[in-house]
């Protein structure tokens, strides 16, 4: 076991229940033996992915073998000699349920293929841009449209089998799958205490909630969580533009399973911040979609996103294993990454299809930035949709949940080393 210093180490939430006492244990015999009595099982992962590769029809799916080699990269990417029992046992359960989900919707898909394919998104509305820059207000609002449709959590989660979609907005209401995920909820909050509601001072999730399909994206393991604190070989396929397109397929049949059972009256509305780091093999399987970008002030979105993550990877990991400083290096480093890919996808990109949205912009007035974009876009914006907007924005102000504070200072970086970082993308949009 590491027992990193102190000093900028991120100070980790104590668990409960059964698993106070595993971690004691575990921790005084790895400690005295160097045996972890519990391990990643990763031979049994990649194993498993193997076996759901072979039952993916290539011809529908495309190829499988990045989808092997990303659980296998994320299974082995993390030092579990810095992890906690219970740590370890978080992520087994988690690729355990991710393995089992893609599986039933790839089952499901494939004996379903003929109405699946057949059934296209038409103009998707796909916000992304960096992190913690208005999009999730923004999605929220643009979910506001009566004549959209937006996902729910229940309905992309590991947390419950997506098959079969749900078929109607009153089936979806009342699925018994919102259930079982808010139970799952329940029991991880009382484990690892305050995992969501510390988290939802910065990003609010429930399982009746409109929700990234950053989730769908997880099925394919690619997800930036252990990324910071792990082995290099998962971050290079991670930020590699070029092998993501197996991902992106799952993605778009994903969708059109959903879509199949109950199509929106107009259109999508999807959102991830992700998209922009492989904005390529989202438009090839969404030529048409109406992109819609957000845009903060790096210095802001820097530590914003850097202690949101640490919310989320706080329970895996021993008391200050994460270096705080290393931790936000990886993360500008990571953002300037996606802000210059998005710079050079902006440049060849059709206007008509793209509209740009500042957030000081938008917080002036989130109503009319709404209607500046379906004016863009030619479509119309009723009387119905702005009350929707107006009501929404009264019930939820800024902070409902919380907020989470953070500062560049606690990373070691400043203001200008941002702003000189993101020089280009400064220059485009500030």
């Amino acid at each position: 076991t590491i027992h990193p210093k102190k000093k900028n180490g991120l100070a980790t939430e104590q668990v409960t229940g059964i698993l106070r006492p595993i971690n004691v244990i575990f921790d005084m015999i790895r400690g005295t033996t160097g045996v972890a009595i519990v391990k990643i099982k990763n031979e049994e992962f990649v194993n498993t992915a193997t076996e759901i590769a072979k039952q993916t029809d290539s011809e529908l799916f495309g190829p499988q073998d990045e989808y092997i080699k990303a659980v296998k990269l994320f299974v082995e990417a993390p030092d579990q000699r810095l992890m906690s029992a219970s740590g370890i046992l978080l992520f087994n359960g988690l690729v355990r349920r991710l393995l089992d989900t893609r599986r039933f919707a790839v089952n499901y898909i494939q004996e379903h293929r003929d109405v699946i394919i057949g059934s296209r998104l038409e103009k998707p509305i796909i916000i992304t841009g960096l992190p913690r820059t208005g999009s999730t207000m923004l999605y929220n609002l643009l979910n506001c449209d009566p004549v959209s449709r937006a996902p729910r959590f229940f309905e992309m989660s590991q947390m419950a089998n997506p098959t079969p979609p749900v078929t109607s907005r009153e089936a979806r209401n009342n699925d018994p799958r919102i259930k079982a995920v808010e139970a799952r909820f329940e029991e991880t909050e009382r484990l690892y205490p305050r995992m969501w509601t510390e988290a939802a001072a910065s990003h609010y999730s429930n399982p009746n909630a409109i929700e990234e399909d950053l989730l769908v994206i997880f099925h394919s393991f690619i997800m930036q969580l252990h990324v910071p604190l792990s082995g290099g070989e998962y971050r290079k396929w991670y930020e590699d533009e070029n092998n993501k397109q197996f991902a992106y397929i799952y993605h778009r049949l994903f969708f059109q399973m959903l879509n199949q059972a109950w199509t929106p009256d107009s259109h999508w509305v999807l959102k991830a911040p992700l998209h922009c780091t492989y904005m390529d093999s989202l438009m090839e399987q969404y030529p048409d979609a109406r992109i819609v970008i957000t845009h903060r002030d790096p210095a802001t979105v820097v530590p914003s996103w850097s202690a949101l993550l640490e919310s989320y990877i706080n329970w895996s990991y021993l008391p200050y294993a994460c270096d705080r400083p290393t931790f936000g290096r990886y993360i500008a480093d990571s953002l300037v990454l996606c802000a210059n890919r998005l710079l050079e996808w902006r440049k060849k990109s059709n206007p008509k299809q793209v509209f740009d949205v500042v957030y000081t912009d938008m917080i002036k007035d989130p109503v009319a930035m709404v209607e500046s974009i379906y004016a863009h876009f030619d479509l119309p914006v009723t009387d119905e949709f702005r009350e929707n907007m107006r009501e929404w924005i009264a019930t939820n102000r800024q902070g409902k949940y919380g907020r989470r504070k953070y500062s560049l200072e606690d990373y070691n970086l400043t203001k200008e080393q941002m702003h000189k970082e993101f020089k280009d993308y400064m220059d485009t949009y500030f």
